[in-house]
């Protein structure tokens, strides 16, 4: 994504101040599409799989093993993009970035406490809400072709990812492309979610970053207005493209995020309703009447 500077104003410390800044966004002519929130504002957009603790290499391992003992809660997901947003659901890591339609929501998520630990070795940092605005291009839905062929990245093996990320970097052309073996393969896969996928996969497609709308098939994409990003080569950023998604950001004051998050829940947005399973809500409960020991 393109980050342009964040807004020169003064950090954003109640609902109200960033209600008005949201609003003045839309001014701009254009409404952002989606927005995210961090609770810190150094942290980049990367998708958990992507991140530096190694787990890139084993993808094509943890896709699977998360779903072998959990098939049950796997059986409905009729493609890989299902079943990636359902992993990215339980914490396991995917390509994928989940985004939020309301940015009210998305300031829930910024206002997140920071551990003790990480003050202790950071101090605190402001928070980072980040407004997107997605070109019609790069807007599509769960069942896309090109979205098919990015979540299936996740079923090859390292050395292939290499290989196939080491092809379009060649520069080859799609018929070229198409007829190498490690290409095959993926369109092994997603011929498996598509019958009639026609096999002629445009190298280019896999390179940028898409902003995808899921089905709302659970209650927490419901609840929290949820969409994704969904990445395809780890090593090329959206940077490099000629007309990179742009986006806007907002500065929200560490020391206000309680007070907002109070104000949040005034008005209806905490955790039991983003966070709406059975599991979510008795913990809750049971922190809510939960006795001090005398």
């Amino acid at each position: 994504m393109k980050s342009e500077n964040e807004k020169k104003d003064e950090p954003i410390k109640s609902v109200a101040d960033f209600i008005s800044a949201v609003m003045e966004m839309n001014k701009d002519g254009k409404k952002p599409t989606a927005y995210r929130g961090q609770r810190n504002k150094t942290w980049h957009f990367i998708p958990k799989i992507f991140r530096d603790d190694g787990q890139y290499e084993d993808e094509y391992a943890i896709s699977r093993d998360i779903i072998i003992p959990h098939s049950e809660e796997f059986r409905d997901d009729s493609c890989m993009f299902d079943r990636l947003v359902r992993m990215q659901h339980f914490g396991a890591p995917t390509r994928l970035l989940d985004v939020t339609t309301n940015p009210l929501v998305a300031l829930w998520f910024a206002t997140e406490e920071t551990p003790e630990k990480e003050i202790k070795e950071k101090g605190e940092v402001d928070a980072k809400i980040s407004a997107f605005y997605i070109q019609n291009e790069r807007e599509k839905y769960f069942d896309s072709d090109t979205v098919s062929c990015m979540a299936n990245i996740a079923n090859l093996k390292i050395e292939e990812k290499k290989e196939l990320f080491a092809l379009i970097d060649s520069e080859s052309s799609i018929e070229e492309f198409n007829g190498e073996n490690v290409v095959k393969k993926l369109c092994y896969f997603i011929g498996m979610e598509k019958p009639n996928f026609e096999k002629n996969i445009n190298p280019k497609d896999l390179l940028f970053p898409l902003y995808v709308k899921p089905k709302l098939n659970n209650k927490r994409i419901i609840a929290q207005s949820g969409a994704f990003f969904i990445y395809g080569v780890r090593e090329i950023t959206d940077e490099r493209r000629n007309n990179p998604i742009r986006a806007g950001h907002l500065t929200i004051d560490y020391s206000s995020k309680r007070n907002i998050r109070d104000e949040l829940n005034s008005l209806g947005i905490n955790e039991g309703m983003l966070f709406p399973e059975l599991d979510r809500t008795a913990k809750i409960i049971a922190e809510k009447y939960k006795k001090v020991a005398l």
